[in-house]
C-alpha cells in the first residue's frame, strides 16, 4: 500500500488538522472544516469567514436539513458539501466549500483511524 500522508502526528488534534489540510489541498476547495456535534471546530482551513460559515452549516447540510437560503446566508452563495462521521466519541462533520470535493470518503475513514489510534488506554 502506498503511503499518501506527507505530514504525520501522534497528537490527535494536529493529525486531524493535517488531514483536513491534505484533503482540502487535493480537492482544491476554498475552505474545509471538521466540526463536532455542537459546531465546535476541531480542524479547519480557509479564510475565517468561510470556516465560520461552514462550522455553522455543517451538521444541517450533512443531514440534508439545511435550506438553500440558510446556507447562502452564511456562505455567501458558495456550494457546500458536508458528510457525517461516526466516531467512538460521537458525531463529527466534514464540510467543504467549493465546486468539487474529492477524497472525503477516505478522509472519513482516516478520522476514525486517527481517533481510534490515539484514544487514551
Amino acid at each position: 500500500m502506498l503511503e499518501r500522508r506527507g505530514k504525520r502526528s501522534t497528537e490527535r488534534v494536529e493529525a486531524l488538522q493535517f488531514l483536513v489540510e491534505a484533503v482540502a489541498d487535493r480537492s482544491g476547495v476554498r475552505a474545509m472544516v471538521l466540526v463536532d456535534d455542537f459546531g465546535r471546530i476541531m480542524a479547519g482551513m480557509g479564510v475565517p469567514r468561510d470556516v465560520a460559515g461552514l462550522a455553522v452549516t455543517a451538521r444541517a447540510v450533512a443531514w440534508k436539513r439545511a435550506s438553500a437560503d440558510d446556507v447562502d446566508a452564511v456562505t455567501h452563495g458558495a456550494d457546500v458539501t458536508a458528510r457525517p462521521v461516526t466516531t467512538p466519541e460521537g458525531m463529527l462533520y466534514f464540510a467543504a466549500m467549493g465546486d468539487r470535493v474529492a477524497g472525503v470518503g477516505d478522509a472519513v475513514k482516516a478520522v476514525r483511524r486517527i481517533l481510534c489510534e490515539t484514544l487514551p488506554s
